[in-house]
């Protein structure tokens, strides 16, 4: 039995120094104006802690709620003989009018041996509100006026605006080197009819008699790809002779034929340096006459009605 006895008396000495000790919760009155606290006002208090010397406070800061808000908090440490006192200077606000309490602060108090959890005293504060006692609502403080345009109101800032985008327009139309007023498209013309006038200038150019055949087959080999670009829509001109066979799978075989023929009969003066005789030269141009005549787009021609 005395052996217990001892053993409850050394557990008691252990703890001794953390159960010396006081928490003190006070309002800092003059920092904060008690009878005057409005919404979002700083509301300062402290808390002191006297403990022992050989112990330490450290101070649990806890979640803000939506009405209550710690701001900040200053800590402080005064030696009393083998006491220590640990203030806390807090500064507070509140975001909702009438009664309402500060809540009690976490504190641990620990020293070599053990750490217990301490609390401060729970302080109450009016809150007023910001607007006066008489009022209900928030009114205006003057009536919205009225916007009253007039026509040079309107016509200047307008006109303004309408000088601004044809300065853009016509730099940018200059930068680009287009005409400032853009030109009227010409209609498009059928497909046979402007490569049939090509062939024609083609023909007062007189390549032949002047001995110029490779510009003569290039020109010729130009106009009959230009031409089925314009009839079917398909890019001819960057097309080979393979890719022109596939693509004129629409035509006859004979028709196809006939214009594989005439591009190679021009790739060989092209590229392989033949020189055909007069007569072909001359015949060339007829198959390709005859082949737009061949494959050229009908006319609907428009009759009245009686």
């Amino acid at each position: 039995m005395s052996k217990v006895i001892i053993a409850l008396l050394f557990c008691l000495l252990l703890y001794l120094p953390l159960g010396a000790m006081n928490v003190s919760t006070y309002l800092d009155t003059i920092k904060t104006e008690l009878d005057t606290i409005e919404v979002g006002d700083r509301i300062y208090f402290n808390v002191d802690i006297t403990h022992d010397a050989t112990s330490s406070v450290r101070y649990v800061p806890q979640e803000s709620s939506e009405i209550f808000i710690i701001l900040d908090f200053r800590e402080k440490n005064e030696q009393h003989n083998d006491e220590l006192l640990t203030s806390y200077q807090f500064v507070s606000a509140f975001f909702d009018t009438g009664d309402h309490t500060i809540p009690p602060q976490e504190f641990i108090l620990s020293s070599s041996n053990d750490s217990i959890t301490v609390y401060s005293d729970s302080l109450r504060v009016y809150i007023q509100s910001v607007l006066p006692q008489d009022s209900t609502e928030l009114k205006d403080i003057k009536p919205p006026v009225g916007l009253h345009l007039g026509f040079w109101d309107i016509f200047f800032p307008v006109l303004i605006i309408l000088i601004i985008i044809a300065a853009i327009v016509f730099v940018t139309r200059r930068k680009k080197g287009l005409p400032i007023l853009p030109e009227k498209k010409k209609p498009i013309l059928p497909a046979h009819v402007i490569a049939l006038k090509k062939i024609d200038h083609l023909k007062l150019q007189d390549y032949l008699s002047k001995g110029d055949i490779k510009r003569y087959y290039v020109e010729v080999s130009w106009i009959c790809r230009e031409y089925l670009e314009n009839r079917y829509h398909k890019q001819f001109l960057e097309m080979t002779n393979f890719e022109i066979r596939k693509a004129l799978k629409i035509l006859d075989v004979e028709c196809r034929a006939e214009i594989l023929s005439i591009l190679r009969e021009c790739d060989k003066v092209k590229f392989a340096k033949f020189v055909p005789p007069l007569q072909d030269a001359n015949s060339i141009l007829d198959k390709l006459i005859d082949i737009i005549h061949k494959t050229k787009e009908q006319e609907v021609e428009q009759t009245d009605e009686n």
